[in-house]
């Protein structure tokens, strides 16, 4: 804090002294002080009551300091409390006090939040893996009843196991480094494994499959968990076919690509780009930089299939969580590029 920001402060102590140091140079020639003793008396409270101002602004600088740096948003500011000098004046003694009991009470709750947030992962995690039984069985079941009516039902049954398995690893998203291995992944095959775990909802949808842009990129490697990639590229999947193109209404057959290329080789930017690009209705340039917001659905989520909003924001948390990068063009009513960039040094790992 400045010396003008503490005087403007305490702008009423120094009213009062200067209309003290007024008053005596008034009143003292009135009561028949001569002139020199009371320029000299003047002078010494005018001095004292500076140094006394000095003091206190000197006294209390550091502290301030400090304050202002809290109240400006420090990075962490529980860690940051724990560096600010105990003043040695009553008032700043007093602030500092509460200071460091309003850090250990929120020390003190943010362990009981996050161990609450840990059981109840624990519980998500112990339900999905309990509900996966009878959603196994159901499926079997249906799978030897040939009625359209069991194929309906089984159309409903995987959409239950993808809301479950989407809650799954959003519980997991919080503490994802608990979960996840990476690993050197042939990228190739994570998508052909991606698309064989969907191969059934792009069957059934008519979806054609595109792999040519793949084609002579055997080997290519990148470095990722390949449990949570595959999940993430089911995600891409399940909205290419969610809000795919249908001859009815657009004029031409539903179509997803895969196609992956190497930027900047040899560079310092070195970096593998795996695009995935639909031809369904595209998305508004209004709503393409919300995309990836946690609940947003926007208008193709009201006008088409039900939505969540869940499935790309787990998209992007998951990426940047494992290193990776993740972004989308559009033109609406054309299709959809996704795009999953893996640096560099992801794509030498071991």
């Amino acid at each position: 804090m400045s010396i003008f920001t503490y005087l403007r402060s305490h702008a009423l102590r120094v009213a009062c002294s200067v209309a003290v140091v007024a008053l005596l140079f008034v009143m003292l020639p009135v009561v028949g002080v001569e002139a020199g003793a009371t320029e000299l008396v003047v002078l010494l409270v005018t001095v004292l009551e500076l140094v006394g101002l000095l003091w206190e602004w000197l006294r209390g600088r550091s502290f301030m300091r400090s304050l202002v740096g809290l109240a400006g948003g420090e990075d962490d500011v529980l860690d940051a409390v724990d560096t600010i000098p105990e003043p040695e004046y009553p008032e700043g003694e007093l602030a500092w006090d509460a200071l460091q009991n309003v850090a250990q009470a929120s020390r003190r709750r943010g362990a009981e939040l996050e161990e609450e947030m840990r059981d109840y992962r624990r519980y998500v995690e112990l339900w999905v893996h309990e509900i996966k039984t009878p959603l196994a069985a159901m499926n079997l079941t249906l799978a030897n009843t040939h009625s359209e009516d069991a194929r309906a039902l089984s159309r409903e049954v995987a959409r239950v196991e993808a809301d479950v398995e989407n809650a799954l690893y959003y519980a997991r998203s919080t503490s994802v480094a608990e979960d996840y291995l990476l690993r050197r992944c042939d990228l190739v095959q994570l998508v052909r494994d991606a698309v064989k775990s969907r191969a059934r909802s792009l069957i059934e949808a008519h979806v054609a499959i595109d792999m040519a842009g793949l084609e002579g990129e055997k080997g290519l490697w990148v470095s990722c968990d390949p449990k949570w990639m595959t999940f993430i590229l089911g995600q891409l999947i399940d909205n290419a076919v969610r809000y795919r193109a249908t001859p009815d209404r657009d004029g031409r057959g539903a179509r997803l690509s895969f196609s992956a290329s190497v930027e900047g080789a040899g560079s310092a930017n070195e970096r593998v780009v795996l695009h995935v690009t639909d031809n369904g209705c595209g998305i508004s340039q209004a709503d393409l930089g919300r995309i990836f917001e946690r609940g947003f659905t926007g208008s193709n989520g009201r006008t088409h299939e039900r939505s969540t909003g869940m499935g790309l924001y787990l998209v992007r948390t998951l990426c940047e969580k494992m290193g990776l990068a993740v972004g989308a063009r559009s033109v609406e009513g054309e299709g959809t590029t996704m795009s999953i960039i893996f640096p560099r040094e992801h794509s030498h790992a071991v």
